[in-house]
């Protein structure tokens, strides 16, 4: 795992820092759903800033005490929750826009997706208080070793388990799947074929994250059965759950580096950016105006859709 988390760490920072540096290149243009995309790379960038962190302490132990313990457990949890509450809103955007035809963000003032951004953020720091506050630098004598870890009874740790269930991944995965389900219905019955291809990136993004977190969370749904009694709990089961966790808690944290790859590799206008952002890096001297005509309407950097459906991705 230790090995794991440093390449996540490097591959997370380099691809999310790559898709800020486009988003912040076009920050006069950019659209609510960029603005929405530019917080999610910098929470997955934040996410993966604390790997180097839990990798000493699996392959160790924790030795930078329980203050950075606390910050360092905050930190994962908010762009934890971040994470997945934004893309929601991608979600709930996107269908307010094509199935009510509304325009939540664009016809409101700039404030707004900015007002939304700053609610998402507040409710994770909200959600990421016991780990203020229950967080510790722990020794552990059966391991003879000092691990970051809750110091409170089974049952905050029972009740902490089911609140990054429910907030951090099924909730927003039901807002996710009932509103891709409604927008492609739509779009379906309309015979709308660019709509269909503008809106492969976001459910592919969807579906990632779908993929990524279930195993983690459906072993920490059995684990938490186990503690409440509702599944018989023996060493052998217990060992098997510890190991799974570790096995799907890595494939949750590779969902940090696997949209910037799926921006790159899906997102026609992504790729163009990233291109020019690069030329004008590697020959300042020539920079210009793009060749790209101004235009009143806010693209995406990253689908063809603004022209099929006026949303930003």
């Amino acid at each position: 795992m230790p090995a794991l988390y440093s390449l996540l760490f490097v591959l997370g920072l380099l691809g999310n820092g790559a898709v800020a540096a486009v988003l912040l290149s076009q920050r006069a243009a950019l659209s609510s759903t960029d603005t929405f995309l530019l917080h999610l790379a910098v929470a997955d960038m934040l996410l993966v800033l604390t790997l180097p962190l839990w990798a000493v302490d699996a392959a160790l132990q924790w030795v930078f005490g329980s203050e950075l313990c606390k910050v360092a457990g905050a930190l994962f949890n908010v762009n934890f929750y971040a994470g997945a509450l934004l893309l929601a809103c991608i979600s709930f955007d996107r269908y307010l826009s094509i199935v009510h035809a509304m325009q939540l963000y664009r016809r409101g003032p700039p404030t707004r997706v900015t007002f939304t951004c700053v609610a998402v953020w507040g409710l994770c720091l909200l959600l990421a208080l016991p780990d203020f506050i229950f967080l510790s630098a722990h020794r552990d004598e059966r391991l003879n070793a000092t691990h970051c870890q809750y110091v409170f009874p089974q049952a905050g740790h029972r009740a902490l388990r089911l609140l990054q269930l429910l907030a951090g991944f099924l909730l927003p995965l039901l807002v996710m799947a009932y509103c891709y389900a409604r927008i492609l219905s739509v779009l379906l019955v309309s015979r709308g074929q660019r709509r269909l291809r503008a809106m492969r990136l976001v459910v592919v993004v969807v579906v990632a994250f779908a993929l990524c977190w279930t195993p983690y969370h459906l072993v920490v749904l059995v684990d938490t059965l186990m503690d409440l009694g509702a599944w018989s709990r023996n060493c052998s089961r217990e060992s098997r759950v510890d190991v799974a966790k570790s096995v799907t808690s890595g494939l949750g944290y590779m969902h940090c580096c696997l949209n910037p790859l799926l921006y790159a590799f899906v997102g026609v206008k992504f790729r163009e950016r990233m291109w020019t952002l690069l030329l004008r890096l590697g020959h300042p001297g020539r920079a210009g105006p793009s060749r790209q005509p101004p235009s009143s309407r806010r693209d995406s950097s990253w689908s063809e859709i603004t022209e099929a459906s006026n949303s930003g991705l």
